[in-house]
């Protein structure tokens, strides 16, 4: 079932079109990654389906109603959240349960479930002012989800944490399908491909792929041979006889080159040649699994060289 359909959604501000007529839709019950570079249009699209701005035109649905009626079934947490300093964590999600028109003992068993379900027990009657920025985004979280909404919209919820706060965010995140459908946005490749079901990638306002995440790392991510040279002069003549016997080599740095697995199989005799014939030093050569990084580079470089 669709929880989010998106039907041709566009926004418009002055002369710049941050959406440009953007379809597609979320099943119930998934963890869905929407990707993109600064800029791209993510928090547009957020702020749409969480009925704080406009579209320009087009139309949503969610839970199978239109944009008008969705606020009881949306939660939302901003990328940077403005919670009131003074009020400690208990009363901040206590607010929020009056917001949402939630009766006193409802929002007091909410309360407790989220408390444990975010891990933020300990510091329950602390002041916010005091929490780390881990467990800021973590009652962030407990906040959004204080009504059960049926969708939660996370604007880069784990973007500027450190390590540690990160992964507490992206776990929990992950237990959040259980009663939820998550609607996540970020520029970080790796967060969207350790929680996430499916991924949207969108660039310059338009949606450039979107798939089942399994089936995008079965179908696109094909293996890869890194090369490192010693040099980066011999990286770049590599580079350049490789494009004269037609194998497409991606510069990953100055000393860093990578080939398709099944290319250099393939011309396997004619790479090792070149590398003799020119002495072209390796430091190292490496097979690996393409990652869904790998995948967004090549969409956005074929987007800008379009």
């Amino acid at each position: 079932m669709a929880m989010i359909e998106i039907v041709n959604i566009a926004k418009r501000y002055h002369a710049v079109d941050a959406l440009k007529g953007i379809s597609f839709s979320v099943q119930q019950g998934t963890v869905f990654g929407f990707l993109g570079p600064n800029g791209a249009g993510k928090t547009t699209l957020i702020r749409i389906l969480a009925n704080l701005i406009a579209p320009t035109f087009g139309t949503f649905r969610i839970h199978g109603v239109t944009r008008e009626s969705t606020k009881k079934h949306v939660g939302y947490l901003a990328q940077q959240p403005g919670f009131y300093p003074w009020m400690t964590g208990r009363e901040l999600l206590r607010f929020s349960g009056k917001l949402y028109g939630m009766g006193a003992g409802d929002i007091e068993q909410r309360i407790k479930e989220l408390l444990s379900l975010c891990g933020i027990e300990q510091a329950a009657d602390r002041r916010i002012g005091g929490y780390s920025g881990g467990m800021l985004q973590r009652l962030g979280i407990a906040q959004a989800i204080m009504h059960r909404p049926k969708v939660t919209l996370l604007d880069e919820p784990a973007s500027a944490l450190d390590p540690v706060g990160r992964k507490d965010v992206l776990t929990l995140i992950s237990r959040l399908r259980e009663e939820t459908t998550v609607f996540m946005s970020s520029h970080i490749l790796e967060d969207i491909q350790r929680v996430c079901d499916e991924v949207a990638i969108i660039a310059d306002g338009s949606i450039v792929l979107h798939e089942d995440m399994d089936k995008l790392l079965k179908s696109h991510a094909k293996p890869l041979v890194r090369l490192e040279f010693e040099h980066s002069s011999s990286a770049s003549k590599f580079q350049v006889h490789m494009e004269a016997i037609s194998i497409r080599v991606s510069k990953e740095s100055e000393v860093q080159m990578v080939i398709a697995e099944t290319d250099f199989h393939s011309q396997y005799s004619q790479i090792m040649g070149i590398l003799v014939d020119y002495n072209l030093l390796l430091k190292s050569i490496n097979k690996e699994n393409a990652t869904l990084e790998d995948i967004f580079m090549h969409h956005i470089k074929e987007r800008n060289h379009a």
